[in-house]
């Protein structure tokens, strides 16, 4: 799927991190692996550092703790919100939809779109393909998307692929019509075949969660998990991210009429600093253009990883030209090719 938007542009956009900060090194002896292997992990990983969301606290609180800190800002009235996206795969509820929640909680005018993203690693890429769709389409003028998760609740502590990994967070994303923005060229894509690459196995329709799903078992790598955790083919996604995906960004650039340093930035999603290593390697582009700085200081907030880049640019002072990058969950990937405009930084506050 492919589209071109003309006339919209992200005017802000801001990160939310809960305060708590776990450490690799003080998770060590909760791993069934040797010290000296998880020491070497780390080292090839980029594991050091992620934020853990207390129990009670949702992606919706986090994001909410953002959305009124632009409002107090004045960066955003509640009253010319005219759609609200909910991109996260760890919602208030199974019914109804978050993004309904949130139209009460945020106090929200009657005619406000609200619509619920299912999605992860590329969920950002989704919901601004929709958001943009819906200024393109309507006579709205502004859209949200709050974009996250705590995942660290669905990810065994006792899992040593995954949960070093997790990072909990939220973001908030406005968008606004806007007559001289340039165009936002975007594509996505699926392969649905692999769905169970990156699966919660358990706890929906297909298998509702029982006492033998809750059950801890160990995999041949010698990680415990649930039927109702997070599992990962780490082999399967790393090639994944190494073939698939470096294949499809440069048709897409070459379709641009671009190349990789043409680009100010490349914004990926933080799946761990090793992939965002090989990648600058494989498209010959150094740490500045394509920082890992939100999966090294974070952790991997799914969603959330591509517009927490936005939000944390240090560079505020022009325009810049970016390469957008989702992949993951689904399988999906895709990619925007956009212009964001200065001052639109808000940065990552603490919750």
């Amino acid at each position: 799927m492919k589209a071109s938007f003309t006339g919209v542009s992200i005017a802000a956009c801001i990160g939310v991190v809960p305060r708590q900060i776990s450490y690799f090194d003080d998770e060590i002896e909760n791993y069934s692996h040797d010290k000296a292997s998880s020491i070497k992990l780390k080292e090839l990983m980029g594991y050091g550092e992620h934020r853990v969301a207390p129990a009670g606290v949702t992606t919706a609180d986090l994001a909410q703790t953002g959305f009124s800190h632009l409002i107090e800002r004045g960066t955003l009235k509640t009253d010319e919100i005219d759609a609200v996206y909910f991109v996260s795969q760890t919602p208030d509820y199974v019914i109804p939809p978050t993004s309904a929640a949130l139209h009460g909680r945020l106090g929200l005018q009657a005619g406000a779109y609200c619509a619920d993203i299912n999605e992860g690693c590329n969920g950002f890429i989704k919901g601004l393909f929709e958001a943009c769709a819906f200024l393109s389409a309507t006579d709205a003028h502004c859209a949200v998307i709050l974009a996250g998760d705590v995942l660290s609740q669905r990810v065994s502590s006792r899992d040593r692929n995954s949960y070093p990994l997790i990072g909990d967070a939220a973001t908030v994303t406005v968008l606004r019509k806007d007559a001289a923005a340039s165009p936002i060229n975007i594509e996505i894509r699926h392969d649905g075949a692999g769905f169970d690459k990156l699966i919660i196995p358990a706890g929906g329709a297909r298998r509702p969660s029982c006492a033998a799903t809750s059950q801890m078992e160990m995999d041949g790598e010698g990680n415990w998990r649930s039927q109702e955790q997070l599992r990962m083919n780490g082999r399967d996604v790393f090639a994944f991210t190494q073939t698939v995906v470096p294949q499809f960004l440069d048709a897409f650039i070459r379709d641009r009429g671009t190349t990789f340093s043409d680009y100010q930035r490349l914004y990926f999603h933080q799946a761990n600093a090793f992939i965002i290593d090989r990648l600058r390697k494989k498209f010959g582009v150094n740490e500045t253009a394509m920082p890992d700085r939100v999966v090294r200081r974070y952790g991997n907030s799914s969603s959330a990883t591509i517009p927490m880049l936005i939000a944390s640019e240090p560079d505020t002072s022009s325009s810049l030209h970016c390469l957008l990058s989702g992949f993951g969950v689904g399988l999906s990937w895709g990619a925007a090719d956009i212009v964001l405009k200065p001052c639109i930084s808000m940065g990552v506050i603490e919750q």
